[in-house]
């Protein structure tokens, strides 16, 4: 594993703690490392995008259901800052906000 790749494998490793702690025994869930990095629960799925730059990698977290984006989170600026975000998103119900761009 490169250098470049240290911050994702943090990431993987993280996940799996905090979905494990966070959810309950019967809640079935995965993290895939593949570009990007995927955490998936029966409702929903969790996103991770990554952004080199000159300041190390920064993180953005995009909250999809049913195939839809509801939400995104980010730059974060660490491995930890994301995994706080998605382990209070991780158990809370997934409400859709409706908004324009104009």
């Amino acid at each position: 594993m490169g250098t470049r790749d240290e911050p994702t494998a943090r990431l993987r490793r993280r996940l799996e703690t905090a979905l494990a702690d966070a959810l309950a025994d019967g809640v079935s869930w995965a993290v895939s490392t593949d570009r990007p990095v995927v955490a998936r629960l029966p409702d929903r799925e969790f996103v991770f995008e990554r952004h080199d730059g000159p300041d190390g990698p920064r993180w953005t977290v995009v909250l999809r259901a049913e195939g839809a984006v509801v939400s995104k989170f980010g730059r974060f600026e660490t491995v930890d800052d994301v995994v706080e975000t998605v382990e209070s998103l991780a158990a809370s119900a997934v409400q859709y906000t409706v908004c324009c761009d104009g």
